[in-house]
């Protein structure tokens, strides 16, 4: 599953949840500025990242099969590179 971390006015981070739509992905999006869940949706960035000893400085940031891959950019790569759009693990 495709986890994406983003922020309500962030234009790459709506792309990012189109085009999983647009392939039928299955994916989680998690708004870290959102009024109820934006503090929880922070932490839970900040734990990943530290985790996978990365840095994250810009939205989105996405994880794919618990996997980091980056941002729209590279979802869009990994779509393009794997076979049924995605859907097997990477």
């Amino acid at each position: 599953m495709i986890e994406i971390y983003g922020k309500s006015t962030c234009n790459w981070c709506d792309r990012a949840r189109e085009v999983c739509e647009q392939y039928s992905l299955t994916y989680k999006y998690k708004s870290v500025d959102d009024r109820f869940d934006g503090e929880e949706h922070m932490i839970s960035l900040k734990e990943k990242a530290l985790k996978d000893n990365i840095k994250i400085s810009t939205v989105p940031a996405i994880w794919w099969n618990e996997k980091f891959i980056g941002g729209f950019n590279e979802l869009v790569t990994e779509i393009e590179n794997t076979r049924n759009f995605g859907q097997e693990k990477v």
